[in-house]
């Protein structure tokens, strides 16, 4: 019986072009080959004015958008990641729908698997859950101070492909990592 699953992992230091890189892949996908990609991505969000960033949105690859982190909450209520506030609940409400759905996908797209997307319980065994069962395209953190167990988990599971994302290197690794995905699939 052939395995139904895959892990590639992007990883390297915050502002490389893990996300550009991961909706570019998205995009060669769905355009070129056909494969249907479900998932999301985080964006950072910053003042219009002072162009200081204030916080992160979790964005679908269907373009529907949500709170993930705020810095201005007045509240002080909840999980914080540093000076953010995690927002577990809009989260959720996007996120887990598109790991927990049981309808069959191509290729599930979790950018990224970090602090703040790790505050909510649900989605750490939500994606627990997807590991064995689909093929994932996910970014995680470079360097942890702390060790996270989901993340440790996802980057020494035996089936995971990891590829280091540089500013030399992100602009020649699209066509790689769609290679890889493409065989993946096609060996389903």
């Amino acid at each position: 019986m052939t395995e139904r699953f895959g892990l590639i992992l992007l990883t390297g230091p915050p502002g490389v072009g893990k996300t550009t890189l991961v909706r570019k892949i998205c995009e060669d996908l769905r355009n070129k080959h056909k494969i249907v990609c479900h998932g999301f991505y985080t964006e950072e969000v910053r003042n219009p004015n002072s162009r200081e960033r204030i916080g992160f949105d979790v964005v679908t690859l269907n373009e529907k958008r949500g709170h993930l982190a705020r810095s201005d909450n007045t509240k002080k209520i909840g999980p914080f990641v540093g000076k953010y506030q995690v927002y577990v609940k809009d989260f959720e409400e996007l996120a887990l729908p598109l790991l927990c759905s049981s309808t069959e996908r191509d290729l599930l797209v979790i950018d990224e698997v970090g602090k703040m997307e790790l505050k909510s319980r649900k989605f750490e065994m939500a994606v627990q859950n997807c590991i064995m069962k689909t093929f994932i395209l996910a970014t995680v953190p470079y360097e942890l101070r702390q060790p996270l167990p989901l993340i440790d988990t996802l980057k020494n599971h035996p089936k995971a492909q990891i590829i280091v994302v540089t500013k030399e290197n992100r602009n020649s690794l699209q066509d790689e990592i769609v290679n890889k995905i493409l065989q993946l699939i096609k060996n389903k």
